[in-house]
């Protein structure tokens, strides 16, 4: 039997299922079908091959309001944009060091956030997973922890184990304490990104070295510490400074 829950209904619907580069539009239906089973109500599609289309409606089986309701956009970042956290469903490996939860760790951290803010929880296409632009702008990787002899899981299967978790979160109450970046939207540490970069360009700091690879390890740390408001005021308040200090002295 599936238990009926209400409370918590808010908090399921500030979550956003994001499939990216989605070949299959079957994929897109059965993932609609595994989301709706679970409570979630929020799909985005990001460059889907085909859609709408009527094997996705077929797939989708009681859960064609999903599709209705889907939002469709060329960009993950217009598909995040608001969220104050950012999953990545990914089983690829990464060289800078990021962090990495299974689904039932970070089933209630995402829920303790989307208590008072939007969270998506983004996949990849059928073939390619996630691209690296892709995973740049994910905070956290989530990685279902497969046999290594067959990683792969299909699309809307990965979904409804990522809901399960979620919606079994939800129902035993265990949403971690933290303090979730409330008023820290994720395009907010973009432009902090951005500023960051300007300074160190300015500065002369990337000489030699590799600048992507460099933006990424900063990228990193500071997702890791989970900066608010007003951390993020403060150190674009810091670089404004240290920008204006090094245009006086040039």
């Amino acid at each position: 039997m599936n238990p009926v829950v209400t409370a918590g209904f808010d908090t399921l619907a500030r979550i956003r299922v994001v499939l990216c580069d989605t070949l299959e539009p079957s994929n897109i239906g059965a993932a609609a079908r595994a989301m709706k089973t679970m409570g979630l109500s929020r799909l985005t599609l990001v460059r889907p091959k085909q859609f709408p289309h009527g094997m996705a409606v077929r797939l989708a089986v009681s859960a064609n309001n999903l599709l209705d309701d889907a939002v469709v956009v060329t960009e993950l970042a217009a598909a995040v944009a608001g969220c104050h956290a950012v999953y990545g469903v990914s089983a690829r490996q990464r060289k800078i060091p990021v962090r990495v939860l299974g689904p039932r760790e970070m089933a209630a951290p995402a829920l303790a956030t989307a208590g008072v803010a939007d969270v998506a929880v983004v996949f990849g296409g059928e073939e390619a997973g996630l691209s690296n632009d892709d995973l740049q702008l994910c905070d956290t990787l989530v990685q279902i922890p497969s046999d290594p002899g067959c990683r792969s899981l299909n699309l809307a299967a990965s979904v409804q184990l990522i809901a399960w978790e979620l919606r079994m979160a939800l129902l035993a109450q265990a949403a971690l304490p933290r303090s979730p970046r409330s008023d820290a939207p994720i395009e907010n540490f973009e432009e902090l990104m951005v500023a960051l970069d300007g300074l160190l360009l300015g500065a002369g700091y990337y000489g030699n070295k590799n600048r992507a690879l460099t933006q990424e390890k900063l990228r990193r740390i500071l997702q890791r510490a989970d900066l608010g408001q007003d951390d993020i005021r403060m150190l674009r308040g810091v670089i404004a400074q240290l920008r204006s200090a090094t245009d006086g002295s040039t």
